[in-house]
């Protein structure tokens, strides 16, 4: 199997993009990124700025925020996990530093491409605002309970 049917493959198995038609997700493919980080690498730092998206192909990471008591775990992410992505919708600062729990393999979508994807494809603009919304009502449920 080549490398850009192995990245389409593993586009479709991301939930954000399993319902963009074939032809997009090649389109998309051909112009990601692919890293790998080892254990304990950051790989988004809570603060900075970024314009990227990150789908985990294999391993997970550690979602950390920093509070008034330091530095606290507020999520465990893996396969199948997009993070990164809130940072192109609304450009600000990183909400959350990502830290790698084990070897991590990542594929990075620039903001371009991904707005271009938001853009063509009605599926995935739903499925990116359940994504969003599950997550502030998880932040919503840490704050009441």
């Amino acid at each position: 199997m080549d490398e850009l049917t192995q990245r389409t493959n593993a586009l479709k198995s991301m939930p954000l993009l399993a319902d963009l038609p074939h032809g997009e997700l090649e389109k998309l493919a051909k112009r990601l990124s692919v890293e790998q980080h080892r254990t304990g690498s950051v790989i988004i730092k809570e603060g900075s700025s970024g314009a990227a998206a990150y789908f985990i192909v294999s391993g997970s990471c550690e979602v950390r925020r920093e509070g008034k008591r330091g530095s606290k775990r507020v999520n465990v992410i893996k396969r199948g996990d997009c993070f990164g992505e809130l940072s192109i919708i609304n450009p600000a600062p990183r909400s959350a530093t990502v830290v790698a729990l084990e070897t991590v393999d990542l594929l990075v979508l620039n903001e371009a491409d991904f707005r271009d994807a938001l853009r063509s494809n009605r599926s995935m603009a739903l499925q990116l605002v359940r994504a969003l919304a599950k997550r502030l009502q998880a932040r919503e449920d840490e704050f009441t309970g």
